[in-house]
């Protein structure tokens, strides 16, 4: 037998192992006592009311049991806050117990918050039901952690694939923006500097279609759930190296979201835990942020409630049911909005709150993702996005059926760098209200920590481009493109996962003029030569053959109203030159008149 001793107090009754009492008529404490028992089940430790062993401890009144669990084991005896500590330690989660021992501010802050509780139990059981359920359990994320993971590696299999079908159109060699001469660009401008600033395993002449063909084969192993921090990391360094490249194709937000995505999937894969908190926070950034953006810009469509008028009908690619939304009630549409702003700028606050607040969140946050997903063409955003929203979840919500296979075990580098990853985008959020010597900038190259915010100012015109043909200088045709409006009497369609690159680069050439997107003169010249990569992704009028000049007109679409005689889904109207003529040239050789001597 071994007495546990602490300031002269000694336990009577001496367990196997570690010995808790708790107040077995209140509530609360029952309650959280069923959290701890589920934490510490496979260790020697019994929880025993005082009502039944109060006797064996005439050291202490029924008043201090009363007021306050007591542990007895190895360690000496302790209570209040310390003893609850001890208690997690045990579990496992000892983190809270070395700061307690560390920092006295903290310890005197948790002994003074547990005595408030104690003194409000039924108040604090009254919240604890519906913040934690009817029973609190430890939450686990082997299941969520591994459904996370495989979901952002399917992404990457769908990003992969679509962009790959592209790339040689894009950025090939005969492309519109062709890698070589842009890495070329690149040294020639920033030297040895421009490794870091455009991080590429192109740069080491590896071939473009083997990077590609790696990538997808890190993103099919991930799905698989084989060599998992390996195979994110491979994937990781294959889309870098690809959007590294992709210049205007590749300057969208889901590229970098999908980079910071891999990079945390291989730390949630060393650790879920661990990236578990890093999707949680990269899901309050991405929200809140988005938000944030459209009261900072002053959009008026934004503040007037009348955004969704125009949204659904200016947006790049809509989808069939983008009409129908786009007729529905102004007071509905607005009623969209003001729904919006509570998605994104108060459910973001609910990140780190309890287990069924964190819920409501990521309820509200799948619920505007797939609105979204359904009346515009965003490829895997919306679905990358719902995969993050995941993260806020726990096993206790998704597990349904099954025992998932046991995860790595949780490790100390994982935990650092998630902890960096973590400081530095809080660092990226502040950044977006205040100027500040931002750290996340060192890194930006990597796109591990990136800046997001959607939709800040609403189009409120659509005007598209309609590229154009001739092979005799008279009669022009139009290049229709797969996806974006051209014909008016064909309806929006679905591409997504799919995203058309070159169609999107057309809504945002659109917004502006020629010289501000002078990819769209190389996107003409590879017309001009018939180059077989750029016209299979379009319907060319002349079948191959070479026009003799091309041009581009911009015309005002809009949706064609409910009750109309208009014979399609679309108007246009006030069509303007917006790239005038532009001709295949042949060098020719004048000669002077000959004269003789």
């Amino acid at each position: 037998m071994r007495d546990a001793t602490i300031g002269g107090v000694t336990s009577r009754r001496s367990p196997s192992g570690v010995w808790l009492v708790y107040d077995g008529d209140c509530g609360f404490c029952r309650y959280t006592v069923g959290y701890a028992r589920a934490l510490t089940a496979t260790q020697a430790i019994e929880y025993v009311p005082y009502q039944t062993v109060a006797d064996e401890y005439p050291e202490f009144t029924e008043e201090d049991f009363a007021a306050s669990i007591i542990l007895f084991g190895s360690g000496g005896v302790a209570k209040g806050a310390e003893a609850a500590f001890r208690v997690l330690a045990i579990g496992g989660r000892g983190g809270w117990l070395r700061a307690y021992r560390r920092l006295p501010p903290f310890a005197a802050l948790c002994e003074w918050l547990y005595r408030w509780v104690a003194q409000h139990r039924r108040l604090c059981l009254r919240l604890a039901r519906p913040l934690f359920g009817r029973e609190a359990r430890p939450v686990s994320f082997a299941f969520t952690g591994d459904l996370v993971y495989r979901g952002i590696a399917l992404c990457a299999l769908l990003a992969f694939a679509s962009l790959w079908w592209q790339a040689e159109a894009l950025i090939g060699e005969r492309g519109v923006l062709p890698f070589g001469e842009y890495l070329s660009a690149i040294q020639d401008g920033l030297g040895v500097a421009g490794y870091w600033r455009v991080p590429t395993v192109l740069w080491l002449g590896i071939p473009m279609q083997a990077v590609f063909a790696f990538g997808a084969a890190c993103a099919l192993v991930a799905l698989a759930g084989r060599l998992r921090v390996l195979a994110a990391i491979g994937a990781y360094v294959a889309w870098l190296s690809v959007i590294g490249v992709g210049q205007t194709f590749t300057a969208y937000q889901w590229d970098t979201f999908l980079a910071e995505c891999l990079f945390a999937a291989a730390i949630l894969a060393r650790s879920p835990v661990a990236g578990i908190w890093v999707l949680r926070l990269l899901a309050l950034r991405f929200m809140f942020l988005s938000g944030a953006v459209k009261l900072l810009s002053g959009d008026a469509s934004w503040a007037d409630l009348t955004a969704l008028n125009y949204h659904f009908e200016t947006q790049p690619l809509p989808t069939l049911l983008a009409w129908y939304a786009h007729h529905l009630p102004e007071a509905l549409l607005a009623s969209a909005v003001v729904a919006t702003f509570v998605v994104e700028l108060a459910l973001p606050a609910l990140v780190f709150a309890p287990r069924r607040a964190r819920a409501l969140a990521a309820a509200g946050f799948i619920a505007l993702e797939l609105l979204i997903l359904a009346t515009g063409n965003y490829n895997f955003f919306n679905l990358l996005t719902i995969i993050v929203c995941l993260a806020l979840l726990d096993d206790g919500f998704l597990r349904r059926a099954g025992t998932p296979r046991e995860r790595p075990r949780r490790r100390l580098g994982a935990r650092w760098l998630a902890t960096l990853l973590i400081a530095l985008g809080l660092c990226q959020t502040a950044a977006a209200f205040v100027r500040f010597p931002n750290p996340a900038s060192l890194v930006e190259p990597l796109r591990i920590v990136n800046r997001y915010g959607l939709f800040a100012v609403m189009t409120t015109v659509r005007r598209e481009l309609v590229i154009e043909g001739t092979r005799d200088g008279t009669t022009w045709h139009e290049y229709e493109f797969p996806f974006k409006p051209g014909d008016t009497r064909r309806a929006p369609r679905w591409a997504a996962p799919h995203q058309p690159r070159l169609d999107w680069q057309m809504w945002f050439a659109a917004l502006t003029v020629p010289q501000r997107a002078p990819w769209v003169y190389g996107l003409v010249y590879r017309l001009l030569d018939a180059e077989s990569a750029v016209l299979e992704g379009l319907d060319d009028p002349f079948n191959g053959e070479q026009p003799l000049a091309v041009r581009i007109v911009s015309y005002r679409y809009g949706f064609a109203p409910r009750q109309s005689d208009a014979d399609g889904w679309w108007v246009r109207s006030e069509p303007r030159l917006w790239l005038p003529p532009v001709r295949r040239r042949t060098p020719t050789v004048t000669h002077e008149p000959l004269t003789l001597p």
